[in-house]
């Protein structure tokens, strides 16, 4: 089974990221508006140019790694990412992955939420209210 388009729009933008150093790809999958919300509470880059200002400074601060799991939950996915280096925030890993939630409507990116551990995204993904989008049942 394949995976599905914006499974692979992640990957192709992390791949650019990590690979390239080049930022287009996600900024072209960011909507203007998107919101990155870290793991506390207060964290948040309200928009496409905060976004890719923090991921700038994250990319010169040494963050590299892969993406080990994708898992498509309650219209979200669970990203999880593996640093090739632990890094010297406060950011949380579990068993060495970080986890990140993405929101996505036809085909970009409006949220991106930090979260402390997998079962933390999960429930995230699976409970949090989507803002912008109709809930379908």
């Amino acid at each position: 089974m394949s995976e599905s388009a914006d499974i692979e729009l992640l990957h192709r933008a992390w791949k650019a990221i990590s690979v390239e150093g080049d930022l287009s790809v996600l900024e072209g999958a960011l909507e203007p508006e998107a919101t990155w919300l870290g793991v506390e509470d207060g964290q948040i880059c309200e928009n496409r140019k905060m976004i890719l200002t923090m991921m700038e400074r994250n990319l010169h601060g040494g963050l590299v790694g892969r993406i080990e799991e994708t898992v498509e939950v309650g219209g979200r996915i669970v990203v999880a990412f593996r640093p090739d280096q632990p890094r010297n925030d406060e950011r949380p890993l579990d068993q060495g992955i970080a986890y990140v939630v993405v929101t996505m409507r036809d085909g970009r990116v409006i949220e991106m939420k930090g979260c402390a551990d997998r079962a933390a995204a999960m429930t995230y993904a699976q409970t949090a209210p989507m803002q912008g989008l109709e809930q379908s049942e």
